[in-house]
């Protein structure tokens, strides 16, 4: 390959962010998580604690906060992947959005592209998904394992 257009693609590759985002909902609550892979091989965490949303609104607003930080930071390229294939295909209008909520969520998600000079969005397996998963769900609460149990005291004599 010829230096020139090993440098082209090397130069395209740098200014390229990579976002990961996860969203994670129980009766407890509900929480979203951001990974956010900077050209210069930093990475910024981001979990953020919700209420009373589904787990479909979760997955949404995860990609809109991870939008947000990425265009915070100043990201101009942004490679976007995700675990929700009803997310990922509604936002690429392949798949019909029945519920206002999503609507409103999805325009949202139109209205955050066009600051990027581009923008990929991709579906992949939750197994690629690991960090921003298990952020979503440290953020998620959990009911306390205390809840109900008696705590007793004992003591022994020698």
């Amino acid at each position: 390959m010829p230096e020139i257009k090993k440098e082209a693609i090397q130069a395209s590759l740098q200014d390229l962010w990579v976002l990961y985002t996860d969203g994670a909902s129980n009766a407890s609550g509900s929480g979203l998580g951001l990974v956010l892979e900077v050209p210069t091989v930093e990475v910024i965490r981001q979990s953020i604690r919700c209420s009373g949303m589904t787990n479909n609104e979760v997955d949404y607003e995860a990609v809109i906060a991870g939008l947000r930080l990425a265009l915070k930071y100043g990201a101009k390229r942004l490679k976007l992947h995700g675990d929700s294939q009803l997310v990922v295909n509604q936002v690429a209008g392949t798949f019909q959005i029945k519920e206002q909520r999503l609507k409103e969520d999805q325009t949202e998600i139109c209205k955050l592209l066009p600051n990027f000079g581009e923008c990929q969005l991709d579906q992949i397996p939750r197994a690629q998904n690991v960090k921003a998963h298990g952020l979503a769900k440290l953020t998620a609460p959990t009911k306390s394992i205390t809840t109900g149990i008696k705590m007793y005291s004992t003591s022994s004599t020698r």
